[in-house]
């Protein structure tokens, strides 16, 4: 199965969200544009773990620009699904869910909206009530049965990988090894167990300890009396053969150092793997269907090698893996691995609340699309976090222009604007792309003139007005193209674009 669409009305940061992604998403943006937010609301329709009372949401959780609410105002999550008929356990699980006029897609909504009845505008909390269904009719509910199948984990931002490693109850290595330990004999579990208990007492043999265990004793019933006493003693780990499995440890340097002595760094790629394993030990075993596994922030203490090579092992899953990944990240070494059709941009769009732009519904060549994802290098994904793109056809217009708007008091970085090198005079995907999502650039080429003729950059040039100016849906695109056609005066081409908005 595979998300292919998400929409989101009337939810914190975003009044209107519409957007088309694909099987795994790579979300970028600045900073409180609502990447996390975005999560929140697909964990209302997917995470288990979510109680109720807090899907049950609050006035504060409508969009910030509705000033004045109604009875006719809702929040409304919603992500419809395709390709579901290729497992035949999510076929069950979906297939009453369908939609009216395509029937190969699906659709999941949760919606907020007033109690029924409801004489007045909503004024509280209590004014309103949440309902999960699917396809198009209210009456098609869903809960825990389905989220139990397909279901969504969180990374979050500010997660403590050491310390819930270092945890017993949170750590994701507890069911892999309660899982190993099923498989190994009774009988085995408590030659060791005698084992260790007889190195135990070995060790307690020695005066040193014997004496230290029994003043620990000794104080402790002191202190706590004897209907308190718990009987303290030393030893390496409980001795109880059923119990352990709960002494093994994951340790560093073939063995040498525990997983406290980790860099931050290797601790979360340390959780990032054992999740991932945890996630597929629940499929094989058919506890699971699908898992969407949202990572905010991943390149969280990675150095950029280690960025590019633990991502692009991620994204290697193709559209039939029953594992999703969905990334928040402002790493452009991330964003230059990630598969060019799973780009999200969220930006804000000030009254209009944040907006959506994704790669998916950008029209693009197979052949341009494989054009872009090459040269999508750590230097152009820059693209993608920028306020604003200049284009150029090479690596002396992209030092020099830079220069040029420092002597003029104007720097590029403090703008947010990057110049990016086409590395030629091909523009054209380019433009396509940085239109599609939203992003503002300008084109800086030569016209490469030739005596007598027209310049070898006019017809390079008109293509790309071409593009812009469907792009933006201009609505007199033809007359300019007309006039531009006909131009004898090449140095007035540009000041004629901007006229009619390109």
């Amino acid at each position: 199965m595979q998300i292919s669409r998400i929409r989101i009305e009337n939810f914190r940061n975003f009044s209107k969200l519409d957007v088309s992604v694909g099987s795994n998403v790579v979300v970028v943006g600045e900073n409180r544009v609502g990447k996390s937010n975005l999560l929140f609301a697909l964990r209302l329709i997917f995470d288990p773990a979510m109680p109720d009372s807090a899907r049950q949401l609050g006035l504060s959780d409508f969009w910030d620009g509705l000033a004045d609410r109604t009875k006719d105002d809702k929040i409304v999550v919603s992500v419809e699904i395709k390709e579901f008929d290729k497992d035949e356990d999510v076929l069950a699980l979906l297939t009453d869910f369908r939609l009216d006029d395509d029937p190969n897609n699906v659709r999941l909504t949760y919606e907020l909206r007033p109690v029924p009845d409801l004489e007045d505008d909503p004024a509280s909390a209590d004014d309103y009530e949440f309902i999960c269904y699917g396809g198009e009719s209210e009456a098609k509910r869903f809960g825990h049965s389905i989220r139990r199948r397909l279901t969504m984990d969180l990374l979050p931002a500010l997660r403590d990988a050491e310390g819930d490693l270092s945890a017993w109850r949170r750590s994701p290595l507890r069911p892999l090894i309660e899982e190993a330990f099923r498989e190994i004999e009774k009988e085995d579990l408590e030659e060791i167990s005698d084992a260790i208990e007889e190195a135990t007492e070995k060790i307690t043999e020695f005066p040193e300890v014997s004496e230290l265990e029994d003043r620990i004793a000794k104080l402790f019933a002191e202190m706590s009396g004897p209907k308190q006493d718990i009987k303290p003693t030393l030893g390496f780990t409980p001795t109880d053969a059923t119990r352990l499995y709960r002494s093994v440890r994951l340790l560093i340097d073939e063995g040498g150092r525990g997983i406290s002595d980790a860099s931050l760094g290797s601790a979360n790629l340390v959780f990032l793997s054992l999740k991932t394993l945890e996630i597929r030990r629940l499929i094989e075993e058919n506890h699971r269907d699908h898992t969407l596994l949202a990572i905010e922030e991943p390149e969280a203490h990675l150095h950029p090698h280690l960025q590019r090579s633990v991502y692009r092992h991620v994204f290697e899953g193709g559209n039939d893996s029953p594992l999703s990944v969905l990334l928040t990240t402002h790493s452009p070494h991330i964003a230059s691995v990630a598969p060019l059709r799973s780009l999200v941009l969220l930006k804000d769009e000030g009254e209009d609340g944040t907006c959506g732009y994704a790669t998916q519904d950008i029209e693009l060549s197979d052949a341009e699309v494989d054009d872009i994802a090459r040269y999508l290098d750590v230097t152009r994904a820059e693209m993608l976090f920028s306020r604003g793109v200049i284009l150029v056809e090479g690596d002396a217009e992209r030092f020099l222009v830079p220069a040029f708007a420092e002597t003029l008091k104007q720097p590029l970085d403090k703008l947010g604007i990057t110049v990016c090198s086409v590395s030629g005079t091909n523009f054209r995907p380019d433009a396509r792309f940085l239109g599609g999502l939203g992003i503002p650039f300008s084109i800086i080429t030569d016209w490469d003139p030739i005596k007598d003729k027209k310049p070898l950059g006019f017809n390079r040039s008109l293509n790309l007005v071409k593009d812009i100016s469907k792009q933006q849906k201009v609505k007199e695109q033809k007359k300019l193209i007309d006039e531009l056609r006909e131009f004898k005066d090449y140095d007035e081409f540009g000041a004629r674009c901007e006229a009619f908005g390109v």
